[in-house]
C-alpha cells in the first residue's frame, strides 16, 4: 500500500505508512494489496472488500457503480500496457472516490503509472482549486493518452510492415500482423467499455461546478474520442495490411507455379523430338552423319523459340 500527499504544487508525493491519518493525503495507492491491506481499508473509509478486491479479476470488464451512494463513487478502467516487445494487453483499475480520499487499486506491478506519479505522465491543467475528484480525471486522462501513445508505436510498426510486406513472405511476418490485430482488439473493446466509466465520472457533481472544470471534463472527452478514433483506424488499417498480405502471397505462389509449368513445358521439348527419332520407322536426316546435330538444333530452337513466346505472355 502507497500513500501519496497531494500537495497545493499539484504532485504527488509518496509518504509513509499511516499517511491516510494526515489532512493533506488525498490518494491511496494500492499495487497488488494483501488480505490485510483490503480489510484496513474496508473498515477505516467504509468501502465493501468486495469492492476494493474486485479487479483481482484480470478480466474485470470496464463499470461504475455507486454513483447514488454517500459512502462511495467506483470506476473502473481498462489501461494498456506493453508485455514485451510489440504485444500489448488491457488491464483493470479501480478508482473509488470516498469522502476522505481517491483509493486506487490494481493488481499488476506495472509500470503504466510510473511517470504519472513521478509528475512526468500526461496530465490536465494545474490548478490548486481542484477537489480531490481531479486526481480521477488526471489518471482517465493519463489512460487515455496511454491509448494514443501506444496506438502511434502500433502505426509505426504498421507503416513498417508496409514496406517491406511486398518482398516478404516469411512467417514472422505473419505472426507480426496477427500480434497488431489481437492487441488492437483488445484496445478497442476496451476504449469502448472505458466510455461509459468516463460519462460517469463527467457527471460527478463537483466535477460540474465551474466553466474551468467543465473545460477540464472537455479535454478528457476529447482524448477518449481521439483513442477510439486511432485505435478504430489502427485495426482497419491491419486488416487491409492482412489482405493485403494474403493476395501477395497468392499472387507468388502463381508467379511460382506459372514459372516452374514453363520450366516443365520447355523441359518436355527434348524428350518429345527424340521420341520421334526413337521411333521405328525411317525419317528424314535419320541416316544423316549429321544427324545428331540436326536434332541438337532443331531441339534448341523449338525452346528458343517457345521461351520467348513464354516471356512474352508474361509466363517466366
Amino acid at each position: 500500500m502507497k500513500y501519496y500527499v497531494h500537495h497545493r504544487d499539484q504532485k504527488y508525493y509518496l509518504s509513509g505508512e499511516h499517511a491516510s491519518k494526515k489532512e493533506d493525503c488525498r490518494w491511496i495507492h494500492l499495487i497488488n494489496p494483501t488480505e490485510e491491506e483490503i480489510r484496513f481499508l474496508s473498515g477505516e473509509y467504509n468501502v465493501p472488500e468486495a469492492i476494493l478486491s474486485s479487479v483481482a479479476d484480470p478480466s474485470e470488464v470496464a463499470r461504475s457503480e455507486g454513483r447514488y451512494r454517500s459512502e462511495y463513487d467506483l470506476f473502473i478502467l481498462r489501461y494498456p500496457v506493453e508485455v514485451e516487445e510489440g504485444v500489448y494487453e488491457t488491464r483493470p483499475i479501480a478508482m473509488i472516490n470516498t469522502e476522505e480520499l481517491i483509493i486506487t487499486v490494481k493488481y499488476y506491478n506495472d509500470q503504466s503509472f510510473a511517470d504519472f506519479l513521478k509528475g512526468k505522465g500526461h496530465r490536465l491543467i494545474e490548478d490548486e482549486s481542484f477537489p480531490k475528484e481531479k486526481i480521477l480525471v488526471d489518471l482517465a486522462y493519463h489512460i487515455c493518452k496511454s491509448y494514443i501513445d501506444h496506438t502511434k508505436s502500433i502505426n509505426a510498426r504498421i507503416e513498417r510492415l508496409e514496406k517491406d510486406i511486398a518482398r516478404s513472405t516469411k512467417s514472422e511476418t505473419i505472426r507480426e500482423i496477427i500480434s497488431l490485430s489481437r492487441s488492437l482488439i483488445r484496445f478497442s473493446m476496451a476504449t469502448e467499455n472505458n466510455e461509459p466509466v468516463l460519462h460517469a465520472l463527467f457527471d460527478l457533481e463537483v466535477l460540474n461546478s465551474s466553466p474551468a472544470r467543465n473545460q477540464l471534463l472537455n479535454d478528457l472527452k476529447i482524448e477518449s474520442t481521439q483513442a477510439q478514433v486511432m485505435v478504430k483506424e489502427a485495426s482497419v488499417t491491419v486488416e487491409k495490411l492482412s489482405d493485403l498480405y494474403s493476395s501477395l502471397v497468392g499472387n507468388n505462389l502463381n508467379d511460382v507455379m506459372k514459372t516452374l509449368t514453363s520450366i516443365t513445358i520447355l523441359l518436355t521439348v527434348p524428350t518429345i523430338i527424340g521420341g520421334f527419332w526413337g521411333m521405328n520407322t525411317s525419317l528424314p536426316l535419320s541416316e544423316g552423319p549429321y544427324a545428331f546435330w540436326w536434332l541438337l538444333g532443331l531441339t534448341t530452337a523449338v525452346i528458343v523459340l517457345m521461351y520467348f513466346y513464354l516471356k512474352r505472355k508474361d509466363y517466366l
